[in-house]
């Protein structure tokens, strides 16, 4: 189960223990409750946080000062958390005309995660407010506005680690965060029971209560949906900023008049072995090719490439989990970068990147376009492509990436803790300025 110590979605707190802790101890809580430092103990360190001390002076995630409720409210401290642990699988199963089934493709379908917790605060307006406000923080930042509905991410604590010897305590935290993506609210936060408090006016004339303390905490649950099954860890930076090496002067371009001139994809057929021989007699039936959509936009440059290529070391991702690339590349201010390829090679002899076999790649993206001074992300993490131009919002680069040939996009995975060698080509004459950065997220089930 997820630890209930700390927990962010959309880049809002929504639990801290040690938060919630340290201002019902110091008073904002009902009057019949105590609570007890049972959190994590060095979590406001590895945070980067300063000790807690009120929601005011902390400008804690839910106050505002034209709100005097929001002083008064102590937080949400999450009790229990289930549905993280493990993506759920699915697998379909069609049944034999004799006995048994015949079983389907497995997929991993989404997560449902349930959290319950307790909204205290140290008066009645004050564990009200905290009610709306966690609604409105479930809700995310997107709002289904222009850019997408579909979710947030979430950030959580797979367990509470001890303080390590780093200068950085904020280091600490690094291996033990995960994060789901396309994370939404599909139920509400609901009042289950109240606990503590007893408001001494409830009989009264007037139905009004005054005093510090007197409103019970809310216990309360909701439930989240996340999109993307697979829980991921923080990103290894692998490389950034890097360029190409220049070629020579590419002005002179020799046509080849050779009738039996190959193009790449057949040399790469060519390279491929010869299947087992059958019969003769009994060919196999010829299954009629599927049609494939290509772009025509999608094409080789006719003055070469420029390559340049990044080793990702074994252990990346550990040997039962795998890890998906997040490639960076922004083009340079010269003019927009043209015909880029994304190649990912597996590498386990830790070959030179020269002495890899061209045709031997496991996975290939093409970038037709990337506009002058523009960034182009490829996020395995998320499986989309974006482009951000300079002053202007994020925009899909779906209409500017394709797969191999042109063909259907086939996202990159590296699996088996093996090295792997990305190549990034692209037009020679287009690479002035440009650069490529790498990272690595490993994704865990």
């Amino acid at each position: 189960m997820p630890a209930t110590d700390w927990f962010c979605l959309g880049g809002v707190e929504i639990a801290n223990c040690a938060r919630v802790t340290a201002y019902a101890q110091a008073g904002l809580r009902p009057h019949t409750m105590t609570v007890h430092g049972c959190c994590c103990p060095d979590l406001p360190a590895m945070l980067g946080d300063a000790p807690y001390t009120t929601p005011a002076a902390d400008e804690a995630p839910w106050y505002d000062p034209a709100e005097p409720a929001s002083a008064e409210f102590a937080g949400f401290m999450a009790t229990s958390i289930t549905g993280g642990n493990v993506a759920p699988v699915e697998r379909g199963q069609t049944q034999r005309l004799g006995d048994g089934v015949v079983l389907g493709r497995r997929r991993l379908g989404p997560r449902t995660i349930v959290v319950r917790g307790l909204l205290i605060a140290g008066s009645c307006c004050g564990v009200e407010y905290g009610l709306r406000w966690l609604a409105s923080a479930l809700d995310g930042s997107l709002q289904c506005g222009p850019a997408s509905c579909g979710g947030d991410d979430l950030r959580y604590l797979t367990c509470c680690p001890p303080l390590c010897d780093d200068p950085d305590p904020t280091t600490c935290l690094t291996p033990h965060i995960r994060t789901l993506r396309e994370v939404s609210l599909i139920e509400a936060p609901t009042i289950v029971s109240e606990i503590g408090g007893n408001c001494p006016c409830a009989g009264s004339s007037t139905g009004t209560c005054a005093g510090s303390g007197s409103c019970p905490a809310y216990e309360v649950e909701f439930t989240l949906l996340a999109g993307r099954p697979h829980a991921l860890r923080e990103p290894v930076q692998i490389a950034s900023g890097l360029t190409w090496d220049p070629l020579g002067p590419t002005d002179c371009i020799e046509w080849s008049t050779d009738p039996d001139c190959l193009s790449e994809a057949d040399e790469c057929a060519l390279l491929e072995p010869t299947p087992c021989p059958l019969d003769p007699a009994c060919p196999p039936a010829v299954v009629p090719a599927i049609p494939l959509p290509d772009n025509p936009c999608n094409c080789d440059p006719l003055a070469g490439r420029s390559r340049l290529c990044i080793d990702v070391p074994a252990g990346t991702a550990p040997i039962w989990a795998d890890a998906v690339p997040v490639v960076v590349i922004k083009a340079g201010p010269a003019g927009p970068l043209r015909s880029v390829r994304i190649r990912v090679f597996a590498n386990p002899l830790g070959l030179p990147a020269d002495e890899l076999q061209q045709c031997s790649f496991c996975s290939e993206v093409n970038v037709s376009y990337i506009p002058q001074s523009a960034t182009y992300t490829l996020d395995g993490t998320a499986r989309r492509s974006i482009v951000q131009c300079p002053g202007r919002a994020e925009t899909s680069g779906a209409s500017v990436t394709f797969g191999e040939q042109g063909g259907p996009l086939m996202w990159p995975v590296l699996e088996c803790g093996i090295p792997y060698t990305i190549c990034v080509e692209a037009d020679a004459d287009t690479i002035t300025g440009a650069t490529v950065g790498l990272q690595t997220v490993v994704r865990e089930r």
